[in-house]
């Protein structure tokens, strides 16, 4: 075949099919006059407003985009929205005639126009599912980062329109594959391995009292060499250059005694013992300068139980190995599931809020992986279990370093010296000595014949190191049988494709490769192949048609789980028991019920709600100094344990706008000033009287997100609630808008400068409706804490302070929505939100069947929303209710 005719059948494939149209809907003529008449001088031909024209807008709905267009009129109508409350409004009678001809008309578009929609492309596994389906099949999780990112248009991570594949792709597949196999030989082959390794941490007492001993000698010697400077510039012949040096350093001396060659007669550092690759000058006065730091040690040796454990502490520059205290994997130990296990108490010197250890792996640059609540007291200590799961690439001596340290001090360096300044202040010594660690223990699981994974199960009859005799080819062969249907989600392959794998692996064994590395380069075909890599719906002919049992097994399970469908749901797949509506509900209570689903209660309001954007700025630790790295990851975390609350217990959605409790575990708690709720893990709680937390307006994640990381930013905030709340997306902010930042040299506050912004027509059509939500919501700061006031400070062109340019101001949340309801404060604001239900249903039904099928919602989905929304209100918006009227739905088992 010519390869221009591949091209063009390719091309054509790609095409959408054409389905059976009826007659296209058509609005009446009639009703043209009322759009002429209330419409056009804004919506015209000439500079229409909100970039919408209307003078061309066919009356015969024919096509996607008439139907989306006139949607959007009917939406605006309905709403109230146009004509604008101060134009002329059209009769009564006249607008009700439009609106029902309008929604009858869209009622037929609808169906004329359905099977021209709702195409779901062939995809790939985006990167989420590809992590997961190598864990599932081979046990190995492995790092996947490389790979691109699959949400670069926007939206889910599900939808087939970024799931595109690249050749640069296709290489990083086969290594990650390869990689992937070599981690589950290694757990295969190492399975049975258990071992407990106890370390003491008492064994840090004698190298802190050396260090403690070393550093008063260097501060004694650093005494000796400053006062010997200090005599010289002292004398008069150098009372000139003195003058110049003081007046280039301000007046500071230690920069002054960098420059001792200059003042004659000051001695070297290097005479006192100061050796460095620096400037020896700089290590002599900060041996000087520390005594903070001693004094830090001498309490700490002060303390009682340094026979038996250490205490941690805060890294100062005085090398104290308790800061972080660590474990090393023993290099024999292979990767798998381990179990770190700490003994701990806290000393009742410090507050509550510095009863918290995090856990992680690197303990220089890692990032923390968990966040645990001590418990314990110095009388009886409590022990703390952490599982956590080494791979291969953690066996780096780079990479092994299992360490312990109390939350939030060692996130940042200047974080880490906030807070020992303020220690400092406090008491003239440093942070108080908050938690005691005795012990710490780590112990390697082995792993039972039950848990071995599908794909390393089909491998079972070979022998998996090189060091053993090679299995015959029949062997072989029925082996990668096994292992490609396991990896093809059900799907056996073809005769042909297994003799091609047959002959790669004896060319590669007649080249003299040993078995188990033949058999993983053979193995890493089958993991880059596209019944492995695509999610595999093939749709011969010209029609739709409805998925088979296990392509609707595949779909529930990567819609649930992220992940391939277990053995359960295949089997009730192959036996065509899955299509019968009674077994399917049945199926995705279980599924729903299943630890992975896990994936669902994370990917999908991480993604829906735009929690990455959590990530998008870094937060002023100087300013925040209590929102570290553990706190970031909490909130976030109450999101996602939120909604597993909702799926676990089938709540209502209606819980997401407001509630009277929240789910929280002991460190986010004490971050809301919740007394009373102790333990790592999640529940939920009532809250006490006042407070404002409960539903999404009430997490400090959503606060967060709505601010720059240092202010806050009512617009965002607003804008926020508008698209993901009230499923009322403003539009784009038009072009060339002047940002705020423009008015920073003014001295205003954070309403005034907001209100500056809507003098801009541009902009004031969609601030009114953005802004006052925002407003309402300047009682949360930029990481989410309860405030009445806030400041600003103004600066000049060159982002200094400008005098007297900060300004105070007691917090106004009072408001109200545009062409809707006053309100006093952010729980009369939540409270109005609260009762729009119905359209927070409606976009969150919308997100699900993007979601759950692949593809935008568009147009035509309107009645399958319509449909998920009456199952749904009737019960009270149950959230198990949308999963299943989804899962239930045509479109979910429609090719």
């Amino acid at each position: 075949m010519k390869p221009s005719r591949l091209l063009l059948m390719l091309l054509c494939l790609a095409l959408p099919v054409p389905g059976e149209a009826g007659s296209p809907a058509v609005m009446p003529a009639a009703h043209r006059g009322l759009l002429e008449q209330h419409c056009l001088r804004c919506h015209g031909e000439r500079e229409p407003q909100g970039n919408f024209r209307m003078d061309d807008l066919p009356l015969e709905i024919a096509d996607v985009r008439t139907a989306e267009r006139w949607q959007k009129v009917l939406d605006a109508l309905n709403a109230g929205e146009m004509p604008p409350q101060d134009e002329p409004q059209p009769a009564a009678g006249a607008k009700a005639d439009f609106l029902e001809a309008l929604a009858t008309s869209m009622v037929k578009a609808r169906k004329s126009l359905a099977d021209q929609q709702g195409t779901i492309h062939m995809r790939r596994l985006n990167q989420r599912e590809y992590k997961n389906t190598l864990l599932s099949l081979l046990g190995a999780d492995v790092d996947v980062s490389q790979l691109p990112l699959d949400t670069d248009t926007g939206g889910f991570d599900t939808v087939g329109v970024n799931l595109f594949m690249s050749a640069t792709q296709v290489e990083q597949y086969e290594a990650i594959a390869r990689e992937a196999l070599e981690e589950a030989f290694g757990l295969e082959v190492g399975s049975a391995f258990a071992a407990v390794q106890r370390f003491e941490l008492e064994y840090t007492l004698p190298i802190v009292y050396r260090d403690y001993l070393n550093r008063l000698d260097e501060a004694a010697r650093g005494a000796r060499w400053v006062e010997a400077v200090q005599a010289a510039m002292a004398r008069p012949e150098n009372a000139a250059v003195v003058a110049e040096l003081m007046a280039q350093a301000k007046n500071d001396e230690r920069k002054v005694r960098r420059s001792w060659k200059r003042i004659s007669g000051a001695p070297a550092p290097e005479l006192f013992g100061f050796v460095s690759t620096e400037n020896t000058a700089d290590k002599a006065n900060r041996a000087f300068s520390f005594k903070h730091g001693n004094a830090y040690a001498e309490r700490y040796l002060a303390q009682p139980l340094l026979d038996s454990g250490l205490y941690l502490t805060y890294r100062t520059g005085f090398e104290f190995d308790t800061a972080a205290p660590y474990v090393r994997q023993p290099f024999a130990w292979p990767p798998g599931d381990y179990v770190v296990r700490v003994r701990a108490a806290v000393t009742g010197q410090a507050p509550r809020s510095r009863r918290f250890i995090e856990f992680g792996i690197r303990h220089n640059e890692g990032p923390v992986l968990s966040t645990h609540e001590v418990t314990g007291t110095l009388d009886q200590p409590c022990i703390i279990e952490i599982p956590v799961r080494l791979a291969r690439r953690h066996a780096d001596r780079n990479q092994n370093t299992l360490f312990i340290r109390e939350k939030g001090s060692g996130d940042t360096f200047e974080q880490t010296q906030a807070r020992f300044s303020e220690g400092l202040k406090r008491n003239g010594v440093g942070p108080e000595l908050a938690i005691w660690l005795d012990w710490i223990e780590l112990e390697r699981k082995a792993r039972t014949p039950d848990n071995t994974p599908p794909g390393m199960r089909a491998l079972a009859d070979l022998p998996l190191e090189d060091k053993l005799p090679a299995p015959k080819t029949e062997a072989v062969r029925q082996a990668l049988v096994r292992f490609a249907t396991e990896a093809f989600r059900g799907q056996r392959p073809s005769e042909g494709y297994v003799d091609g794998l047959i002959a790669v692996y004896e060319q590669s064994r007649a080249a003299g490769t040993k078995h188990a590395t033949a058999l993983k380069d053979v193995l890493a075909i089958v993991l880059a192949s596209p019944m492995f890599l695509y999610h595999a719906e093939p749709a011969p002919g010209d029609a739709r048609r409805e998925l088979s049992g296990i392509e609707l097994a595949n779909r529930l399970s990567y819609f649930l789980w992220g992940s391939p469908p277990d053995q359960q749901l295949r089997d009730l797949a192959a036996s065509g028991d899955l299509l019968d509506s009674t077994v399917l509900a049945a199926q995705t209570e279980r599924m729903l019920d299943d630890p992975r689903a896990r994936d669902f209660v994370t990917a999908f309001p991480s993604q829906w709600l735009s929690l990455a954007r959590l990530d998008f700025f870094q937060f002023n630790k100087k300013l925040y100094p209590h929102f570290d790295n553990a706190t970031k990851m909490a909130v976030r975390n109450e999101v996602f344990e939120t909604v597993a609350d909702l799926v676990r217990d089938n709540r209502s959605l209606r819980d997401l706008l407001a509630a009277d409790s929240v789910v929280v575990n002991a460190q986010l708690a004490e971050y809301y000033g919740i007394p009373g709720v102790h333990g790592d893990a999640f529940r939920r709680v009532s809250l006490p009287p006042g407070s404002p937390r409960g539903g999404l307006l009430g997490m400090a994640a959503i606060h967060a997100m709505g601010s720059n990381g240092e202010h806050t930013s009512p617009v965002e905030r607003g804008a926020w609630v508008l698209r993901k709340v009230l499923n009322d997306p403003p539009p784009p902010a038009p072009a060339n808008v002047p940002a705020l930042t423009r008015l920073a040299n003014k001295v205003l506050t954070t309403r005034e400068r907001v209100l500056a912004h809507q003098e801009l027509p541009q902009c004031a059509s969609c601030h009114r409706k953005i802004d006052p939500i925002g407003f309402a919501m300047e009682n949360f700061d930029a990481v989410g804490l309860w405030r009445t006031e806030d400041s600003s400070e103004a600066k000049d062109e060159m982002g200094k302070p400008i005098p007297n340019g900060r300004k105070t101001w007691t917090i106004d949340p009072s408001g109200g929505f545009h062409g809707g309801p006053a309100f006093a404060d952010f729980v009369g604001m939540r409270d109005v939100v609260a009762t729009r239900s119905d359209d927070f249903a409606r976009g969150f039904a919308s997100a699900l069947v993007e979601y759950g099928l692949g593809r935008p919602c568009g147009f035509s989905d309107e009645d399958l929303v319509a449909e998920i929304l009456a199952r749904t209100k009737s019960k009270n918006y149950p959230i198990r209710e949308f999963i299943h009227a989804l899962v239930a739905s045509r479109a979910f088992h429609t090719k």
